[in-house]
């Protein structure tokens, strides 16, 4: 796509906004990137304003829908130089300037593009006076982004609640919280289970304990796509899976090709017999092996 068509651009960003972003290639992390850079090179200038413009319409899609750290960085900065240059700027006076595009109209908030970018109302709608505070709005929203969707919540309360006076994980409280994960929407408490299960493997957990752990980390990474989970959740997640010994994939079980019929559930609790195999060395692999690669498109990675 050429960012200097500007009707073209602002029916792609109502698009994306909508939550059909493919009217057009490229796909939106390449597009964003795009509109990122070409805001940044010339921030004060009319083509750089119109894609401040762009990527402030486009602010609450990269919130919810854009899960690479590194692109959401770069947009934030992207911003806050086109803030900096444009307060700089200043406002020469003399117009009044528009108002701001309502947030929950995607074609309103595009049509800013079109408005900067065309002859009418060009002056004050691309006036730095008015871009400023959008651009402001586009830095604030970003970085509420990294700290709010790239960062997962501590889990150390939750200690009183999963581990057993002697230090050991409390199986029975952990898997009734997992065994609350039943639709496509993540239950908050399951995720929050999951969470802790995924820190106890970083921090070393018994081996006896690692299998149950890992499936519970697997339980909750599986829903990632269906319900937007943050980033950050998802990157834990990924970190304690790496810590799993995947070598068992290779070796031979008393279980055949069955593994791949159990469907992923909570673990089994300690007391209740592994009818399923659900604990094999082999089962538990190929599962950890399946969301690494399930999780890695979803983190841009």
């Amino acid at each position: 796509m050429d960012t200097a068509d500007y009707p073209s651009l602002a029916d792609e960003i109502a698009s994306m906004v909508h939550g059909y972003p493919y009217a057009e290639p490229p796909e939106p992390p390449e597009l964003l990137a795009r509109i990122g850079d070409e805001a940044s090179a010339d921030p004060a200038g009319p083509h750089g304003r119109a894609m401040l413009a762009a990527l402030w319409a486009s602010r609450w899609f990269v919130h919810w829908k854009i899960n690479d750290r590194g692109l959401v960085t770069a947009l934030a900065e992207a911003a806050e130089r086109a803030e900096a240059a444009l307060t700089a700027a200043g406002c020469p006076g003399g117009h009044e300037h528009p108002v701001p595009a309502d947030a929950s109209d995607p074609e309103g908030m595009a049509a800013l593009i079109e408005m900067i970018g065309g002859s009418d109302g060009r002056e004050a709608a691309a006036c730095p006076g008015h871009l400023a505070p959008l651009a402001a709005d586009t830095a604030a929203t970003l970085r509420s982004t990294l700290s709010e969707r790239f960062a997962a919540p501590g889990t150390e309360h939750l200690d009183a609640r999963y581990l057993t006076a002697d230090g050991r994980t409390a199986f029975d409280p952990l898997i009734g919280d997992l065994e609350r994960q039943r639709y496509s929407q993540v239950d908050l408490q399951a995720q929050n289970a999951a969470m802790w299960s995924a820190r106890r493997l970083l921090a070393g957990a018994p081996e006896a304990e690692r299998p149950r752990l890992a499936i519970a980390v697997c339980l909750l990474a599986k829903h990632c796509y269906w319900s937007s989970t943050a980033p950050g959740i998802v990157a834990l997640y990924r970190e304690a899976l790496a810590t799993v010994d995947l070598a068992p994939r290779e070796r031979s079980c008393p279980h055949g090709e069955g593994h791949r019929g159990v469907k992923l559930a909570a673990p089994p609790r300690p007391e209740a017999p592994d009818e399923r195999g659900e604990l094999c060395p082999r089962r538990v692999a190929e599962q950890v092996h399946d969301m690494l690669d399930y999780t890695r498109d979803y983190l841009g990675a």
